[in-house]
């Protein structure tokens, strides 16, 4: 028998290695943007499975990552594999800084087994190799998709980020067409997008949709025209306040060749797209030809802010290719700067002292033109996640823990039974032997005591806090919603939502430190469970416990506004007209004008319309929001007397980018009307429980003056 126990060892061995040798899925993935993401927000995960399988499989697949110091986020998403066509999945999470691993499997649908399975390691110090790169908040991260001629590609290496917050690198991470992600939040983390040149027949219509929703949101665009023109009917295209035509041969003037930082000895000749303005074209900008062709055009679409190119530059002589940094350091600053709402002096090379914003600037040496040591594991939070310290500070108000005085008499009760009563007892009994006995006694029944006396206190309805925040543009398509969600649980269990809209990408937040190390990382217990489809991610299981609460992100486009407004300026005053289309009055709201100026007004009656007549007077809503504003985020926890303005939530995680583009419409002859609405009804709802509402709902719509209206949509050259 002995003989043969080597080969019984041998067999079970080698059965193994062969179901693994016969495993029919091989899956490619892929992160970021050319493995660039940024900490904590959205990021595109691209999954690639190619099968040996001879018949359809209906799986379904699911990714794991830590998404910040406290949650871990598993996405599901359903697929059906067909023989002999390889399956690509655009999906999107979120990656916290020190997330070491993303865990993707494979399930059949139909009996729920696990048919693949891998953890794929996001960062590895031992081998100095990442599968991904942190961007810092002094980072500039640029998407490319096209072909990155022109000296595109190398331009990290003479360019660097300048923002107010100090300088940082400069990162492109380019994307094949058929990787592009298919939903607005894959592109979250850029600070702009080129699209050089693109063949528009390789996308498909949810990469488009998804590149206008992300700019109606607040995202940054370069479109670099081609040999490939661009219809109409687009998506990109019906955002532009542009029409294009044909293209002719045009003049670049030696004048324009040395404002773009190229060889300006002669004109140079090249085939540009001939686009006009749209009657109700308004708030852009346009560089000349001599023969009065437009080149190159800046606008705003929606919230956020587009340049166009009229030619591709690679078809310039070949001297041009000596200074094509300063060529594109100067188009991508004219679409990230804008001369209002960033007033300084860009010769003098001083940082904007708006610490939000980014710019670029131009070096010779990247690398030793950045200020400072750069210390790649450690990660400084930016303006929006001091925000979303300061919103969360709201939604865990008036849930406090248990007092201290109950834990302190449950203990002292505990000491007592087991020290003199249990002693004299058994004392009296003559069963000291069994003191081992009587303390576990004793110990069960105070376990099983403070559990249930827990739920007694801390039971009831759940407590439900909400600050959302509404943002629309007058008279347009562009309407988006941010909700800030705490969920407290009387008891642990698992909670559901529903009312959900398909379009709601729903994740968590969590409060962050200053500095996030990644010798010293975070791991959180809380789970998010969410069914991915193409355009949402909704929750279908929140674990919450009794001790915690569960604080939320949801974000998402919208029809409408839940109110519509008109303002007429005569001089230093204002006539705002305001029609209450909910079914919730509006408590109060005012409305700010350019240099500071504005003025209040009162409540509005669901379903009613009011008409108010102010004077101007000078209001500083968002005028303190500055470096020192930002340091009091993080005072906070010291000092308890700074309280919640519920300006805090524009500019938190979601709204950033849409406060900015307000702001720069204030300064172009905009005025935005800001209501608070008074107890409205959840956007939500937790299935099968009862709760406490608590919603804080804040609505802008930037409106056009009526006296300024022909005014404000002429060309500034």
């Amino acid at each position: 028998m002995l003989r043969f126990s080597p080969i019984l060892l041998v067999i079970p061995a080698l059965a193994i290695a062969a179901s693994a040798s016969e495993d029919p899925f091989n899956v490619d993935f892929f992160c970021g943007w050319a493995g660039h993401y940024r900490p904590m927000e959205w990021t595109p995960v691209e999954i690639g499975i190619t099968s040996t399988l001879t018949e359809p499989f209906a799986g379904y697949v699911t990714i794991a990552a830590q998404q910040d110091g406290l949650n871990t986020m598993n996405i599901t998403h359903e697929f059906v594999f067909t023989p002999d066509v390889p399956l690509h999945l655009p999906l999107v999470t979120k990656f916290a800084f020190t997330a070491d691993k993303c865990t993707v499997r494979l399930f059949d649908k139909n009996r729920h087994r696990i048919q693949w399975h891998q953890d794929f390691e996001l960062w590895d110090f031992s081998s100095g190799n990442r599968l991904s790169t942190a961007v810092g908040e002094n980072d500039l991260l640029i998407g490319l998709v096209g072909r990155g001629k022109f000296g595109l590609l190398p331009l990290p290496k003479r360019a660097i980020c300048q923002s107010g917050r100090g300088q940082g690198k400069v990162y492109i991470g380019d994307k094949l067409p058929r990787m592009v992600p298919w939903d607005w939040t894959g592109f979250v983390p850029l600070d702009l997008l080129v699209l050089y040149d693109p063949d528009w027949d390789l996308f498909n219509r949810q990469q488009i949709d998804a590149i206008a929703k992300w700019i109606s949101n607040g995202g940054r665009l370069l479109l670099v025209l081609g040999s490939h023109p661009l219809s109409s009917s687009n998506p990109i295209a019906q955002l532009l306040p542009f029409e294009f035509e044909d293209v002719k041969q045009v003049t670049v003037s030696s004048e324009i060749l040395q404002k773009w930082g190229l060889i300006s000895s002669e004109p140079e000749t090249v085939n540009a797209w001939t686009f006009v303005p749209k009657p109700e074209a308004r708030f852009y900008e346009t560089e000349m030809s001599g023969a009065n062709e437009c080149l190159f055009a800046t606008c705003y679409a929606g919230f956020g802010r587009v340049g166009v190119l009229a030619f591709d530059p690679s078809i310039m002589t070949d001297k041009q290719s000596t200074n094509t940094a300063q060529f594109w350091v100067l188009r991508i600053k004219a679409i990230l700067e804008d001369a209002h709402s960033l007033p300084y002096d860009t010769s003098a090379r001083r940082p904007p002292p708006n610490p939000i914003s980014r710019s670029i600037e131009f070096v010779r040496d990247a690398e030793g033109g950045i200020s400072g040591s750069r210390n790649q594991g450690r990660y400084e939070v930016g303006w929006a996640h001091a925000a979303n310290n300061a919103v969360m500070e709201f939604l865990y108000q008036e849930i406090q823990p248990l007092s201290i005085w109950w834990v302190i008499l449950l203990l002292t009760a505990l000491a007592l039974l087991l020290g003199p009563v249990d002693y004299k007892l058994l004392k009296h009994k003559d069963r000291l032997p069994l003191t081992w006995l009587t303390c576990s006694f004793w110990i069960i029944i105070f376990t099983i005591g403070a559990y249930y006396g827990v739920q007694a206190l801390r039971g009831g309805d759940m407590d439900v806090r909400v600050v959302s925040v509404l943002d629309g543009i007058q008279n347009s398509n562009h309407a988006w919603s941010t909700n800030y969600c705490g969920l407290f649980a009387p008891y642990s269990d698992d909670y559901l939502l529903e009312d959900l809209q398909d379009n709601q990408w729903w994740s968590g937040i969590a409060p962050t430190q200053e500095s996030i190390w990644a010798q010293n990382p975070e791991f959180g217990g809380r789970k998010i469970y969410c069914f991915q489809h193409d355009g949402g991610n909704l929750p279908y299981s929140l674990p919450i416990n009794i001790w915690t609460i569960q604080c939320l992100l949801n974000e998402s486009p919208l029809e409408r506004l839940p109110f519509n407004a008109e303002l007429q300026q005569d001089g230093n005053e204002i006539s705002v007209n305001i029609v209450n289309n909910f079914d919730a009055p509006i408590l109060n709201g005012y409305v700010l004008l350019s240099n500071d100026r504005g003025a209040n007004f009162g409540p509005v009656p669901a379903g009613d319309s009011k008409q108010f007549r102010k004077q101007l007077k000078t209001m500083r809503i968002w005028g303190d929001y500055n470096a020192d504003r930002y340091r009091e985020y993080y005072s906070r926890r010291r000092n308890y007397s700074i309280s919640f303005k519920n300006e805090d939530a524009f500019f938190a995680q979601g709204c950033l980018q849409r406060t900015q583009a307000i702001n720069a419409y204030l300064e172009l002859g905009a005025a935005v009307v800001c209501a608070e609405y008074d107890q409205a009804p959840l956007s939500f709802a937790v299935k099968d429980r009862s709760y406490n509402p608590t919603h804080i709902q804040l609505v802008r719509l930037i409106v056009f003056p009526k006296e300024q209206k022909e005014e404000t949509g002429n060309d500034r050259n």
